[in-house]
């Protein structure tokens, strides 16, 4: 671990209302993983042998989304949907940061993460959905093995695939129009965030405009530029306007955060 990556970690603790007690933990006991963060009247599980230090907790005290938040204006409360939402660090983010939620669904692939993702759902926001799936592009639903793994963001349904011979986890597949049909059927969605590690092409590849039409703000973490020109041209036919300025939109080497406001957000 870099000197950097230690001096941004204990700066993300101090944003927190239990940091001395954090900063200590940190110090003496390493070795656990998970730990309670708390800010104003939210307890936030996090696991630091599970990468939720760059996952829930960047979420919620970074500014990869959180910049984006000052430009969304919808009636509130809102309506969210989270895909790829490691421990719910999304929606946390939203109610510090004021925006009165109405719905929330999240929708995680790891188990184990999940079970997270549910714990601090339930916690803080209430009455809300968790669901434990991988969402595709496959028209039929299925099952596919993984690698068990305690977390991380970087989890993806490629690069941790694992066969029935091997250790695993069976995972459900689902797609973004059966989450839409299922939890917000008759409803348009205010926010919803894709973060699936490369698969958000094929989602959205096999999404319906109309469908697209109905998402008031849209953000998506994009990871092969490559492909991203094509889904750029798309959501502008369908009249989205990116928001996204190119000097912050960047993420990693590869990898680059966009928000997009659709024919919605100026209705």
């Amino acid at each position: 671990m870099s000197f950097k990556t230690k001096i941004d970690g204990a700066r993300a603790v101090l944003a927190f209302d239990n940091w001395p007690i954090l900063l200590l933990g940190r110090l003496l006991y390493r070795e656990t993983g998970l730990v309670v963060y708390c800010k104003k009247n939210l307890e936030i599980l996090v696991d630091h042998l599970g990468g939720d230090e760059n996952g829930t907790r960047e979420c919620i005290v970074g500014n990869m989304y959180r910049k984006y938040v000052p430009l969304f204006h919808f009636p509130e409360p809102a309506r969210v949907l989270d895909i790829g939402a490691n421990g719910g660090g999304f929606p946390l983010m939203l109610m510090l940061e004021g925006v009165k939620l109405a719905s929330v669904v999240s929708v995680e692939m790891n188990p184990v993460t999940y079970s997270r993702l549910l714990i601090n759902l339930t916690n803080n926001i209430g009455p809300s959905t968790a669901i434990n799936a991988a969402v595709s592009g496959a028209d039929a639903p299925a099952t596919i093995l993984l690698t068990p793994s305690r977390g991380g963001t970087g989890y993806a349904m490629n690069s941790n695939s694992a066969s029935a011979s091997t250790p695993h986890v069976a995972v459900k597949t689902t797609t973004l129009e059966s989450l839409c049909d299922e939890y917000f059927r008759g409803q348009d969605i205010d926010i919803c965030k894709i973060d699936i590690e490369g698969a958000e092409y094929d989602v959205l590849d096999s999404t319906h405009d109309d469908l697209l039409r109905r998402i008031r703000y849209l953000i998506i973490e994009f990871h092969e530029a490559s492909r991203t020109g094509m889904v750029l041209s798309r959501l502008a036919e369908l009249g989205f306007s990116d928001l996204t300025q190119q000097e912050n939109g960047r993420t990693g080497s590869k990898t680059e955060v966009r928000a997009f406001s659709g024919p919605l957000a100026r209705v």
